[in-house]
């Protein structure tokens, strides 16, 4: 018997249904794949022309040109009347496609694959983001014989023809800026030393996904001279590329590229510490003062810095402390309102605008209070429990035994029975918000306090200032 006829009978058998637009796999009506004709021996994918190189995206699709990504070929038995066509193509960084995208193919006239450049940009910036760089991406195919309204999936439901990896280079979103993973802030002071150079921090996105680098100095005292260098000047050791700025003692404004002693150097005159903000796109900067901590003033305290709780920073960028809050408040730098207060901007996000409206704390409660001034972000988590744990304590590590709060859940007392060990302060029964160290200095996160002296105490937890204190008293 011959193919054709077996594919007919085959078609017959298994009642094919019409040919809808095809998205992915799963959308995709399959036949069995016993039958010798839908085997994956029956058609086959080789890669094409373009994925011999390296695939220019841009240029590709500045010419108004497809991709010609692979060739199907059809078996010599192949069924009469039928066409081997690809309708889409999965693209992964790596072999498992363990995650994968799926983008839209055409047919050539004969049995190219196609796609789109512009296309294939989307799905490149979701998967490895805006960095120009070439990168190695792994494709894959199903193949579909298709007759009018019949169609069968070749080799079953999940086989796929191809997985071999191509070279693709992204659209150059940047215009051929180069944006360096780390930069350095150089000074006078040191002799612009670059041993004594100051590393700006980063997030853990691609530079070119996040462009904003941040650093914390101390200037002294007036005639503070700075300029930021890349990694690649760093590494080198000598002064080669670099920034400096256009108006010296300008606080705010535009990086100016040089090399050596064409740098006009930025200036600070007042001593104290400082918050250095640079993007490197743009290539803004801006130099704030780095605060010591933060004030809650609002409703519980009668808006007054002076009656408020304190959050407290060991990078000023981020801080952190517990306060007691009920409705509106602000966050302020200084102990009076001539610094800068914080109130609301988009949901999630603090303003530094002198007319925004004030914070929310949806509770009469005590809160851990959580702002990034880089990010402009902040969070509240309601505190509804605090208490002891550790091997001193009655619970042990499996359970806090718990505190009562005062009116103004500042302070928190109990009465329990301690053994020699160790123990811990934690909020709403985890791990996320706890405090050790020592009793008369507790801290996020600190070290297990030890303990010795069995008896039954009063533990009274005072969170009214910082440092946090505890004390044991003993009945």
């Amino acid at each position: 018997m011959k193919y054709s006829a077996l594919f007919g009978l085959a078609a017959l058998a298994l009642g094919f249904t019409a040919c809808d637009d095809i998205e992915d796999s799963n959308s995709l009506p399959q036949s069995n794949p016993q039958l010798d004709i839908v085997s994956a021996d029956n058609a086959s994918i080789t890669a094409g022309p373009a994925a011999t190189g390296t695939i220019d995206l841009e240029a590709l699709n500045n010419s108004a040109s497809s991709i010609n990504i692979a060739t199907v070929t059809e078996a010599s038995d192949w069924p009469e009347g039928f066409i081997a066509t690809v309708p889409y193509m999965q693209v992964s960084a790596d072999q498992s496609f363990a995650e994968y995208h799926t983008i839209e193919a055409t047919m050539g006239a004969e049995g190219e694959v196609l796609i789109a450049p512009d296309a294939w940009e989307e799905v490149y910036v979701t998967m490895f983001g805006k960095n120009p760089q070439t990168t190695t991406s792994y494709v894959r195919f199903p193949i579909m014989a298709v007759n009018g309204d019949q169609k069968v999936r070749m080799g079953g439901e999940d086989f796929y023809y191809g997985n071999f990896g191509v070279n693709v280079k992204p659209f150059d979103l940047f215009d051929g800026k180069i944006i360096e993973d780390t930069y350095y802030l150089i000074n006078n002071v040191d002799n612009w030393d670059f041993s004594k150079a100051v590393k700006f921090s980063h997030s853990e996105k691609d530079p070119y996904d996040d462009p904003n680098f941040q650093a914390i100095i101390s200037v002294n005292g007036a005639g503070y001279q700075w300029a930021i260098i890349p990694a690649s000047t760093f590494d080198a050791g000598t002064l080669g590329k670099a920034y400096g700025v256009e108006t010296a003692d300008a606080l705010a404004g535009t990086l100016v590229e040089a090399t050596g002693a064409d740098i006009n150097y930025g200036v600070i005159d007042q001593a104290g510490p400082y918050m250095i903000s640079i993007n490197m796109e743009t290539l803004a900067y801006d130099i704030k003062g780095a605060y010591e901590q933060l004030y809650t003033p609002g409703n519980t305290n009668g808006w007054s810095q002076a009656a408020s709780q304190i959050l407290t920073t060991n990078n000023y960028i981020n801080y952190t402390g517990y306060a007691h809050l009920d409705g509106e408040f602000k966050l302020s730098t200084q102990p009076n309102w001539d610094g800068v207060s914080f109130g609301a901007g988009d949901p999630g996000k603090l303003s530094s605008d002198g007319g925004a409206g004030n914070l929310n704390a949806p509770a009469n409660a005590l809160y851990w209070v959580n702002a990034n001034l880089v990010e402009l972000t902040y969070d509240l988590t309601e505190i509804t429990t605090i208490g002891l744990i550790g091997s001193a304590t009655p619970g042990g590590w499996d359970a806090s035994t718990a505190l009562e709060p005062s009116a103004d859940f500042l302070v928190w007392t109990g009465k329990m029975k301690l053994t020699d060990g160790e123990f811990k302060f934690r909020a709403n029964n985890g791990w996320d918000i706890n405090l050790g160290g020592s009793l008369t200095n507790l801290v996020q996160n600190g070290d297990n306090i030890k303990f010795t002296g069995e008896g039954t105490y009063v533990v009274t937890l005072d969170l009214s200032a910082v440092p946090y204190t505890a004390t044991l008293t003993k009945e």
